[in-house]
């Protein structure tokens, strides 16, 4: 049985972040997010679990109190998304009650809920692990070894006014300051252990008397585990004690330095030439910019969404004595307009635009994802090609296909489909639009954002993955 529907927006993650103070840039700061394994910003786990929690309150008739529940949040669910809140199950009441919260049909996350009296007494911890905290808009930057031991308690954000105002019919039931506790364990794993780099997958919690301190949660980390990066905390206050989970993510890829290159390439290798880098504000495509830069060619580095990336790129090749230029490009628009301001024609270009690659689905097949990647992958790179060879025909191009194309990963298909058909229209373009010229190349799975893993997977070299590529790219024309 469905119990509410709803997508959540920019003031709803706004507005949780202020009232349990998570501000983790995976769920308010779209440049970073992307930079994440989410690749945008995500719904605050325990923002759903409150919104589920209300939801079954305010559908129940006869509503028993709760003994504990256990949460699981098994994938993202991202902002403007439809999502629903289903009963899966209810047992007769005060006995069990399961939760399942999903977009599309595919599962984001559940919540098993089990009715009776309150634990007494919440369990008391040593005075030496309820150091106060002060309270930051800023999350802590920790590596997984460093948290082994770590313990703190910290003043709750949320306020009982808050928590009726946003969850009125679980406040009722669970009463304000539970509400607030719960709130607290999102600041406690997106602000304070693990911080910046966490992902928060699993809560189980026991209800008890509000006897400890009623305004402040207290943890303490009893586990870690390298192997998965995983991190297991204890939590009590505002009359619930339980067990937080949850992973230490990999941080953003750093791709080479300018000075790291020097000596790779000779200083006027790429004189001469004037290379367009679509997608050129982060990953493969800063990568490509920096390394033509070092050999003398002239760069324009272009961003969708990531201004403050692109400068960031243009200012370290700039610093290094080479020439680099920004332009905001979306691959989804007419090319001829927005290339329109360049001053010059590209001799080359490297076509890095991509779209959103992993998105959990119900089905094997979505048209709409298909039509996405199409429209980037096929129909933007046929558009960008034609308005740059209308002013220069002897242009050379550089299109990144996948050996996905052939390891068929599973939840891949559409965007397989999508390189197959670019592979196709580039060999036409090849065969049929001489003077200008295609460099085709399937990569292998390499260390970028998209590609980011909590745990260690094989991944290539990108130098040395891509400088024979560019030196061959920038070989053309002959």
């Amino acid at each position: 049985m469905r119990l509410a529907q709803r997508e959540f927006r920019s003031p709803d993650q706004e507005r949780f972040a202020s009232v349990s103070g998570d501000h983790n840039p995976m769920h308010v700061d779209a440049l970073q997010a992307r930079r994440t394994q989410a690749g945008a910003p995500v719904v605050h786990g325990i923002h759903l679990l409150l919104w589920a929690l209300d939801s079954f309150a305010a559908t129940q008739p006869e509503l028993a109190p709760l003994r504990n529940f256990h949460a699981q949040f098994n994938k993202f669910v991202y902002l403007n998304e439809r999502v629903d809140v289903v009963l899966t199950q209810q047992g007769h009441i005060g006995t069990r009650a399961r939760l399942k919260i999903s977009v599309d049909g595919t599962l984001r996350s559940k919540v098993t809920l089990d009715f009776g009296d309150a634990v007494e007494n919440c369990p008391v911890w040593p005075a030496t692990s309820q150091e106060q905290m002060p309270f930051s808009l800023a999350p802590l930057n920790l590596d997984l070894e460093s948290m082994p031991g770590r313990s703190g308690q910290f003043r709750f954000a949320m306020t009982p006014e808050d928590a009726a105002a946003l969850f009125p019919a679980a406040t009722k039931w669970l009463g304000a300051q539970r509400i607030a506790a719960l709130a607290a364990s999102s600041y406690l794993v997106g602000m304070v252990c693990p911080g910046l780099h966490s992902i928060y997958s699993e809560l189980s919690v026991r209800i008890c008397a509000e006897s400890y301190p009623q305004k402040s949660l207290a943890f303490r980390v009893t586990g870690t585990d390298q192997r998965f990066r995983s991190v297991e905390q204890e939590i009590i206050g505002g009359g619930l004690t339980g067990t937080v989970n949850c992973f230490v993510r990999t941080p953003p890829v750093q791709q080479a330095s300018m000075e790291s290159l020097v000596g790779l390439i000779g200083p006027t290798d790429f004189a001469g030439s004037m290379a367009l880098i679509v997608g050129g504000s982060r990953g493969l495509g800063e990568l490509t910019a920096k390394l033509i830069a070092t050999g003398g060619g002239r760069v324009i580095v272009t961003w969708k969404t990531g201004r403050e990336d692109a400068e960031r790129v243009a200012q370290e090749i700039r610093s290094a004595g080479r020439a680099c230029e920004t332009l905001p490009y979306d691959a989804r628009k007419p090319a001829a307009e927005q290339l329109a301001v360049l001053t010059a024609a590209p001799t080359h270009a490297y076509y890095f635009a991509t779209p959103a690659i992993f998105r959990p689905q119900a089905e094997i097949f979505v048209a709409e994802r298909l039509k996405e990647f199409l429209g980037v992958y096929v129909d933007g790179f046929w558009q960008l090609s034609q308005a740059l060879r209308t002013r220069q025909p002897s242009l050379s191009l550089f299109y990144p296909s996948s050996v996905f194309i052939t390891e068929r990963p599973e939840g891949m298909t559409e965007y397989t489909m999508a390189k197959a058909a670019g592979e196709v229209l580039c060999a036409d373009m090849n065969a049929f639009q001489a003077p200008l010229h295609l460099t085709v190349c399937r990569l292998p799975r390499l260390p970028t954002d998209q590609t980011a893993s909590i745990t260690a997977a094989e991944t290539a070299d990108p130098l040395e993955t891509m400088l024979p590529i560019v030196r061959e790219v920038q070989s053309w024309p002959r």
